[in-house]
């Protein structure tokens, strides 16, 4: 296997993509899958034309990042490519428009198995919009099963050679290289569990019976009393997986007494006041890393997506999590973005996650 990396801030789309993959094929104009993405306001379909004129019907995948990161700073605006040879790679890209994101899932998985295929890495990145993206990766792993791996992240546009769209999922079956998985999030419980007793799509109306908001802030208010440390910090809710492990469901706002979350949290499902030590994350990353790195016999390449809302709640310290994964990798090639959410499969079933970080290392078996 072989690859090959490029990074451009040209302000003009069509220039940085062109500046981007040239850096990238470096072993040849047609790579086996290239990974695009792009941040700031290029245009997405002018960005699609030119990676599609400049690949030529080689396979690629991708979409649009709040921003793109190096171990000395984020870009706002800039495309990023990862272009990998001597691997076998099949993209499939579908629109949502109205259906079911569960049955869109399915379609999308159906897709990517057109032979007797019984292995692989799924790579897949949904419309961060949808609130039922939880599902549509759900409809995914329903058509392809538990001997697949699953890596990806939310995007606000998703494209593969087939087309570009700001609504769907795009997806790739990924053969021929060994993948590792680092993830966490630093989040911890506090307080006792809540019972999520009314939704509707990606809004908690009742907790416990009780309003959600009100639910909420008693929950806040009890864990603050008397702990001056905690006042000020940042909350969120949190759903048990097992083994102590807990999947973050970020907030974005209270409104009509409901907390609006990023994606849809089922009723009946049991949630925890999360919160965390902003100290913490950037030594967090580290780890993070370094599990995922020593894991792999034959590092190439690193894939990293890290929450947007990591990198809000960092603020300034962001510059010391970036910092952290560059230097544990010690000179790996590494594509960083900064995603709406991060998808990973470590808990045996792939699960959209908020405000983690996910590292894959990609190689050779050995």
């Amino acid at each position: 296997m072989q690859i090959g990396i490029g990074i451009s801030q040209n302000q003009d789309p069509s220039a940085a993509v062109y500046e981007a993959l040239e850096q990238s094929l470096v072993h040849g104009p047609l790579p086996d899958l290239t990974v695009v993405f792009y941040a700031g306001g290029y245009d997405p379909d002018t960005l699609w034309r030119s990676a599609s004129g400049k690949l030529a019907g080689s396979p690629f995948i991708g979409g649009w990042v709040h921003g793109i990161f190096t171990g000395q700073e984020v870009y706002r605006l800039g495309v990023a490519v990862l272009s990998l040879y001597g691997i076998n790679a099949r993209t499939k890209l579908v629109s949502i428009d109205g259906q079911k994101a569960y049955d869109v899932g399915q379609t999308a998985g159906m897709a990517l198995i057109e032979d007797e295929t019984q292995t692989g890495t799924v790579m897949v990145f949904p419309n961060v919009r949808n609130p039922r993206l939880a599902a549509l990766i759900r409809g995914v792993y329903s058509r392809l099963g538990p001997q697949f791996q699953y890596i990806g992240a939310g995007t606000g546009v998703q494209f593969t050679e087939e087309g570009c769209a700001s609504d769907g999922v795009a997806a790739a079956l990924i053969r021929d290289v060994h993948f590792t998985y680092g993830i966490g999030h630093g989040w911890i419980p506090f307080g006792e569990p809540m019972l999520v007793t009314r939704t509707e799509g990606n809004r908690i109306w009742e907790l416990d019976g009780q309003p959600a908001a009100v639910r909420f802030r008693t929950a806040v208010n009890q864990l603050e009393k008397g702990n001056s440390e905690m006042i000020g910090s940042s909350y969120q809710l949190g759903i048990p997986c097992g083994n102590g492990e807990y999947v973050i469901r970020n907030i974005m706002r209270i409104e009509d007494e409901a907390l609006v979350c990023v994606t849809a949290i089922p009723s009946k499902s049991m949630v925890t006041l999360m919160t965390t030590s902003i100290l913490a994350l950037p030594a967090i990353a580290k780890r993070i890393t370094e599990e995922a790195l020593h894991q792999h016999p034959a590092p190439k390449f690193a894939l990293l997506f890290d929450g947007v809302s990591r990198e809000s709640l960092l603020k300034d310290s962001f510059a010391q999590e970036s910092r952290n994964i560059f230097r544990t990798l010690e000179g790996l090639p590494a594509v960083g973005v900064l995603t709406f959410g991060q998808i990973d499969s470590s808990f045996g079933v792939p699960i959209f996650h908020n405000s983690a970080l996910t590292v894959t290392i990609g190689g050779d078996r050995a």
